[in-house]
């Protein structure tokens, strides 16, 4: 069901669980035209409330830019300090890393951009914060280059160890859900885990059989071992779930994809959920879990005219999803359909109780009946 829709070409960012009320940091994507051919580029906020009536998400901020972005991540960095929306950090097409205070964006302030990152050759299409260390915050562009940020001392970043060769484009970047020092990244045909306290790769995966070109990588949510890939191929449409205690091959292969895949975002409120899209303009929901040949799937999205190139989790409602697509379109889904209400916080315990892929595999009500307002 959708519930929001905002009409930008974006790459976009959810405020973190703490952040209420609900915001969507909005970048102009980089790489994309409208009809009109503008070249103008934004950092703009939105309100999320899917209790306002239509469809319209309420902009909160707005300020213009001189370049477009690639991705655009919001961290919690200064929460309990001096930040108390946390940060927002975009990376550029011409290989900046753009840091603003979201909350004095939020409060249209002129001194809201905190910082200006120029270190990287290329494109920045990758970029995570640490979930352990907020201030902490990984970019990955052009010729293999990997940077570690403290964003609390920014003058000279770190790197995870020597460029992984050959010399690639970094598609993505995930830091490990259960150990600090563990990173992911994605290089075109392969992925390649690094140790940060050794300051060097500590094993590479790479599918010669299937030959994919891994553009996306995610850590399970609570398995340390485990992590996803995923492949933009159309000869090869697939996301394989990986085990590095036995990386000889993929433990499960997802293929119900029949294009290439261009995004996917892994619960952290439950591990049995798993959204993605692709070049077959699907917009897929799963259960990496499952013991079923192929992937099960356990929700089908409905989707416009054109596909969406990014999906994500909204932390503090964990039952939306943000799919951006090549019309211009930001749109915002329930996965579990009626009305909805904001999820209060509870640091004592998991976002919610009751695991939402309870609600998906047992209650027939919410199976495939997913409708557009």
């Amino acid at each position: 069901m959708k519930v929001k829709e905002i009409e930008r070409t974006a790459n976009v960012a959810w405020s973190p669980s703490s952040q209420y009320p609900v915001y969507l940091a909005c970048g102009t994507a980089a790489q994309q035209l409208d009809a009109t051919f503008s070249t103008k580029s934004a950092l703009e906020v939105f309100r999320f409330n899917p209790e306002d009536p239509g469809l319209a998400c309420a902009p909160v901020a707005s300020v213009e830019t001189d370049h477009r972005f690639s991705k655009v991540v919001w961290g919690s960095l200064g929460m309990d300090d001096g930040h108390a929306s946390g940060v927002i950090a975009g990376g550029t097409d011409n290989g900046l890393v753009c840091v603003w205070d979201a909350s004095k964006l939020v409060m249209k302030e002129s001194d809201s951009q905190l910082l200006n990152l120029n270190k990287h050759v290329g494109s920045v299409a990758a970029l995570d914060f640490n979930k352990f260390q907020d201030n902490l915050l990984a970019s990955g562009g052009g010729d293999s280059e990997i940077l570690l940020w403290d964003l609390n001392n920014p003058t000279t970043p770190m790197t995870p160890g020597a460029k992984s060769q050959p010399s690639d484009d970094v598609t993505c970047l995930s830091w490990n859900c259960q150990v600090q020092h563990i990173l992911a990244s994605a290089l075109n045909s392969r992925c390649v885990v690094w140790d940060l306290r050794k300051n060097e790769p500590i094993i590479k995966i790479s599918d010669s059989m299937s030959r994919i070109k891994s553009k996306l990588v995610t850590w399970h949510p609570e398995v340390a071992t485990q992590l996803l890939l995923s492949s933009e191929d159309d000869h090869s449409p697939v996301i394989q779930l990986w085990d590095l205690r036995f990386a000889a091959s993929p433990l499960k292969v997802l293929e119900r994809h029949t294009r290439g895949i261009l995004s996917m975002a892994w619960s952290r409120a439950d591990p049995d959920l798993l959204i993605s899209c692709g070049k077959d303009n699907k917009l897929l929901c799963w259960n990496p879990n499952a013991d079923v040949v192929g992937g099960q799937i356990t929700y089908e999205l409905p989707v416009g005219n054109q596909w969406c190139f990014d999906v994500q989790w909204c932390p503090r409602n964990p039952h939306c999803v943000s799919a951006c697509s090549f019309d211009g379109r930001v749109a915002v889904y329930s996965i579990m359909g009626g009305e909805m209400m904001t999820q209060p916080l509870d640091t004592t315990s998991k976002v919610l109780r009751v695991p939402l892929s309870v609600y998906l595999f047992h209650t027939p009500i919410y199976s495939l009946n997913c409708c557009c307002c």
